[in-house]
């Protein structure tokens, strides 16, 4: 399993603008997660989950350039 039940269930409740932030970090998470070869962590996933309840884009920097996660 990926995202816990406790995650899965507040990310269901999500609409509009926080769905597309919390869409696009936990994306960005279970990536680098799959490059690093680690198991998602389920704190960074509810972070990332209250982060967009609040209207809060994570920010990721690449060598190329800086994203909005």
């Amino acid at each position: 399993m990926r995202i816990d039940h406790i995650q899965a269930r507040r990310y269901s409740k999500l609409g509009g603008v926080a769905l597309e932030i919390a869409t696009q970090g936990i994306l960005r998470h279970l990536r680098a997660c799959d490059r690093m070869d680690v198991n998602p962590d389920t704190s960074a996933v509810r972070e990332i989950i209250d982060d967009a309840l609040n209207g809060r884009r994570v920010f990721a920097e690449t060598a190329e350039q800086t994203q909005a996660a």
